[in-house]
Parts: C-alpha cells; structure tokens; sequence
C-alpha cells in the first residue's frame, strides 16, 4: 500500500492545497528512506509509493500513474529514479517538476544481470541484512561506514520489503531501457543529486542527465554516499525545499488531488490560501516596500517567528531595517537573546544590554544613516536554524558629537556584511564586519589619531596583543595542505568556491583567479573600491598577502542562493591571521611592523555560467590599524619594566 505523510486533509469550500509530491524509493527500500528529510521539509502534500506490482519500469510507471493525482511533483531516489524517467516520458503533462536522485538513465550493463541476481540468491539463504551487508562499502560514503544506526535503518528496510519483491526489483533493474535519447524532451524544472561519495550509479551518470535535460540543476550533497536522503537529510531537504519553491496549487475540490488519500501538514490546518510552500525573496531586484510587504502571505515555514515575518530574508530586512533607519533600538529585546555574543572587528560584545547601547552610540554620531539592504545569502530553517549573510550598504553625514569626536558635516558610504545565527524569532550569535576605514577616510580625519586612541582605551583596559609564534599556516617544515577541507560546503558551487580560495590564500596561486573570475569581473572592495577586471582584482588580493606574507587563511562559513539574475551567490565567513611583515595594500599600516593582526572578512561572490562575476570583499583596514598600535603598546609598555 502506498505510505501518506502525514495526516488527512481537510477540504473547506475552494480552499486550495499545494500541488502533491509524489516520492519513489529504491530497491528494498520504503518511506523510512525519506522521513528525515521530509521531517525538515513540512511538506504540505508527500505520498510515498510502493514500488511493487509491475515487472518492469514501464510497468510500474503506468500502475503508479493509474493512482496518481492529477497533477504532481515526482521525486526518484535509485530505481525510484528510474521509474520516475518513465513515469514523466509516458505523461509529461502531469508531472510539474522532477527531481532525481542518486539514479541514472543509463540501461544495465548486461553483465550486471548475474551479478545481481546473485545477490538475491544469496539473500534467500543468509537473509536480507546480508544484502545490505555485502554491499553496505559501495551504499554510503566513508564516514558513515561505521554507522550502525544508518546501517539498521537499511536492513530493516530491506527486511520488510521481503525477498520476493527484492528479487522482483532486481528484474525491473536489469530490464530497464535506455532513458537517454528521452531525456531532451524533460520540460519541466528537474533537479539531480547524488551524494559526493556515490559508487552505485556513477556522478558521470548524473552529469550525464544534467547536460541532457533542458535548464537542469545538478548538486552532489556532501558527506554522503548512495543513500543521500539518510546520510545527509539536511542538505537533500535544502534543495528539495528549492526545487518545490514556486509550485502553483492546485483547487482543492479537484478530484486528482489524491492517491488513495491526500494528506496536509498540521501546520497549515485552517489556512485560508495556498500552504507554505518556500518562495524566498531576494534583495537585489526589489524596492523595499516588497521586502517589507504588508499583504504578502507566508512563503516559508517560520515557526516561533512574529507574524510580520514572511520569510528568513524579509525578516533580516525588515527587522534591521526598523532598528536602525526608523530607530526601534527596543526591537533588539525581542529579537536578540539576553546572553547573544556578536563578533566584530574591534571587540566583542557578550549580551543584549551592550548590543542596544553600541546601537545607540552609533546612531548619535551619524543620525541621518540610512543602510540598504543590498544581498542576503542564506541557508537552514525554522527546525535547526537560519543562518544570513546580509550585505548592507550604509549611507549618512557625520552632523553630531560622538564616538568619532566633533562632527565633519561630510557625508560618507561604507559597506558593511553581518552574519547572523537565528532561531524562532531571535538571534543569538552574529558577525559582523563594518569598514569603518572607509567611513574615516570620507569624513577627512586622522586613522592613525582615530587607531591610537582606541588602541590606547583597550590598552588601558588589560588588552594586549599576544605574539604566540607560527600561526595555523605552518606545520613544522611542510608546504601547506594540497586540498582543500570542503567539509563547509553544502553543494557543488560551494565546493567550488571553497577550492579557489584554497588555491589562492593557502597555496598563494594566484593565477587561479584568471581561471575562475570572468574577464569583465567586477570587484566591490574595501574602501568602496570599485575595481574592473582580473588584473586589478588579483592585486587586490596579492597586495593584502603583501601585508601580511605569513597570514593564514581559515573559511569558517559558506552559504549559497540561487540568484534570480541568473547563476549562485555564494557568502564566505573567513579569518586571516599573520605578522605585518611585509608592504601591501594596507599603506595605513606603514612600514612591517611584525606586530601580530586578525582580520575577519567576509565575501560574497556571484557565480554566472561557470565564472565569478561580481566579490563583494569586506574587511576593515581600521582593526587591523587598531591591532598594530596595541601591539607597540604592548611592547612599550614591557620595554619599561
């Protein structure tokens, strides 16, 4: 029978119900191979099918078609994959997007038939945990190989499902057509995934379909081998949650709506329009009133968020929006926990009651700022958390007394990234990173006054500088590390981003950015540089080596959007750590110093067919000022004892 997750639906007048997703698992598996991720998910609508009842493709395709509802989403996972090629050639009209994963269109190798079928005669003898044990080093990457709850899970799939239709499947499998010269006809948005470690159909396979099927989108999900969906949830529920972003619904009283039966998230119970089906705003092409709208619906599962909130980026928006333009600073007691830390540049501050007085010091100064929300790249959800990376561009004049000292009336623009860990309404620990070099620079005072005066108060307060010897770039006499810990990454265009950062700031190539970066890039950097090009990008980053020759270079976040201009935006969380040995860009710096400076940066970086075509680069010149002055304190100071 088929599996209904989770709950009947109620059918109220023309009430509507999103568009249902119909789920097809593989061989000797059953809806336990998508609980986690439709756990994440909240899927209004999920139908699992039992593949059984057809002794070939064709034939389950056409059974499952016969109960199917009018109009659906289909996913594949492995033989699931395979049927769903057919299901979708045999009545493209009904299906309204496809994703496939960890499958192939590729036919069997006739040499597979007695490979397989010995399999199944061995599980008739030593049981069917012992299928899965065979082959369990080819079924999941290498970190889950010791996974014994992963592994009981898959066996007990296997046991349920039963020898007779494992070896039915096993048939299915053997027979299966060539679905290639079919896949140019896929009208429909189709997404591929295949775990980065997949050894059952090959990641050429998916390639394969993903250059074959029109508009196509193709991820590998991290830290997982064939059983995606098991070994990494999160990640496979992040692009499904993509994937079913904008699906219409559909009229509640029309019949196919069902299978057997319809189901409907809890959450959505009584809702008067369409259910939360994700469709994230994004900044770049909207005016803020549709950032901010006042009649927009719920567009994402929220929960524990104030009503106000549509979703994750209305809510960075519009929050931030309303503490600083129209001066709610009181908003950070319900939006920020009592015990929140938020990291910057120049210090730390570790609770709520500091982060509303930071808050207010800064708009005395500069009571005219005004900062438009320019990009958020995000990732997570209401379950686990969100986490933002949000791209400010602030504006103002300096027309009062404050902590920058008598007012300039000049005015100035400056960039600033704040990223943000947030859950139910409330975030609890943020990054962020304001070039307040920029902000001196345009109001015509003195950096080197502005750092030794600042300098000089954490001084005063016990801070010091601590020179502990080699940073994290050096181990002993060794080159620094060949590859690349892509452990951050969640998908392909993160992976790749994380390996050109590797190449350039850990083995200092810089060359790759000529590979990587397209030939009219344009590079948004500190001190509002504006900068075209390859060449003046590479010098940008040569020359903050050039500073600091002995930096090392740690990536501590990656997130990733499709971006409605066309291709990825992806945000990078990174630290720099070194000696000021060396000259560079940083010309404030001076002559090296070899006093010892962080630098916390952050990038966001938009990825268009195959190349990197704007960086946005933040990270403030004035800190690292800061650092170098409390270092020569330090060492005065210890000079005179």
């Amino acid at each position: 029978m088929n599996q209904i997750i989770p709950a009947p639906v109620e059918r109220v007048g023309a009430v509507t119900v999103p568009l249902p997703l119909v789920l097809l698992p593989g061989t000797a598996c059953d809806a336990r191979l998508f609980a986690p991720m439709l756990d994440r998910l909240g899927v209004p609508v999920a139908t699992v099918v039992e593949m059984s009842g057809g002794e070939t493709a064709a034939e389950l395709a056409v059974k499952i078609l016969g109960q199917a509802p009018e109009r659906f989403s289909l996913l594949g996972f492995s033989l699931g994959g395979i049927v769903a090629l057919e299901m979708i050639a045999r009545a493209p009209e009904r299906i309204a997007r496809l994703a496939l994963v960890d499958t192939t269109a590729r036919p069997d190798p006739s040499e597979n038939a007695e490979r397989r079928r010995g399999a199944v005669r061995r599980a008739r003898e030593a049981g069917l945990a012992s299928y899965v044990d065979e082959s369990w080093a080819d079924l999941v990457a290498p970190g889950h190989s010791g996974n014994t709850e992963l592994r009981d899970v898959i066996r007990c799939m296997a046991r349920d499902a039963g020898i007779d239709t494992l070896a039915a499947q096993t048939e299915v499998a053997i027979s299966r057509a060539d679905s290639r010269p079919r896949l140019a006809a896929i009208g429909v948005p189709t997404l591929i995934l295949a775990g980065e470690a997949e050894q059952v159909c090959s990641l050429e396979a998916h390639r394969e379909m993903a250059q074959a099927i029109p508009g196509a989108r193709f991820f590998t999900i991290p830290n997982a081998g064939h059983f995606a969906p098991l070994e990494n949830p999160a990640a496979v529920a992040r692009h499904v949650r993509d994937w079913l972003g904008d699906i219409n619904a559909i009229p509640a009283d029309d019949q196919g709506a069902s299978m057997s039966e319809t189901t409907s998230n809890p959450k959505t119970k009584g809702a008067s329009a369409v259910a939360l089906e994700e469709n994230v705003l994004q900044v770049e092409r909207r005016d803020y009133p549709d950032l901010a709208p006042t009649d927009r619906p719920r567009s994402q599962s929220l929960d524990g968020f104030d009503d106000i909130y549509t979703d994750i980026v209305d809510y960075i928006i519009r929050c931030t929006h309303k503490i600083w333009d129209e001066r709610d600073i009181g908003l950070i007691y319900t939006h920020y926990t009592h015990n929140c830390v938020l990291y910057g540049t120049t210090g730390t501050i570790y609770n709520r009651e500091d982060v509303v007085r930071d808050t207010i010091q800064r708009l005395v100064s500069f009571p005219e700022r005004r900062g438009m929300g320019t990009q958020v790249i995000w990732n997570g959800n209401d379950k686990d958390g969100f986490y933002t990376s949000h791209l400010v561009t602030g504006s103002g004049r300096h027309t009062q007394y404050g902590h920058l000292g008598q007012p300039t009336g000049k005015p100035f623009v400056s960039r600033t990234i704040a990223d943000c860990m947030v859950h139910r309404n409330m975030i609890y620990r943020e990054w962020v990173v304001a070039d307040q070099m920029a902000i001196i620079k345009q109001l015509g005072l003195d950096p080197n006054h502005f750092a030794a005066r600042t300098a000089k108060s954490k001084f005063d307060a016990g801070l010091i500088s601590l020179d502990i010897g080699e940073n994290r770039r050096f181990l002993g006499q060794t080159r620094p590390n060949e590859k690349a810990d892509l452990s951050l990454a969640h998908n392909d265009i993160e992976v790749q981003t994380v390996e050109m950062l590797h190449e350039v700031f850990v083995k200092r190539m810089f060359g790759k950015i000529a590979e990587v970066y397209a030939p009219t890039a344009q590079y948004h950097g500190p001190l509002m540089k504006e900068l075209y090009g390859v060449a003046a990008i590479i010098h940008q980053h040569l020359g903050l080596i050039g500073s600091l020759p002995d930096a090392s270079y740690e990536i501590q976040h990656v997130a990733s959007n499709p971006c409605e201009e066309g291709g990825t935006k992806v945000a990078v969380r990174w630290v720099m750590e070194g000696h000021h040995l060396g000259y560079g860009i940083l010309g404030e710096l001076g002559d090296p110093t070899g006093k010892r400076v962080q630098v916390m940066g952050m990038s966001h970086y938009h990825w268009k067919d195959g190349k990197i075509v704007d960086e946005w680069n933040v990270y403030d010149e004035l800190s690292l000022l800061v650092q170098v002055k409390l270092g020569q304190l330090a060492e005065g100071a210890q000079a005179s004892v």
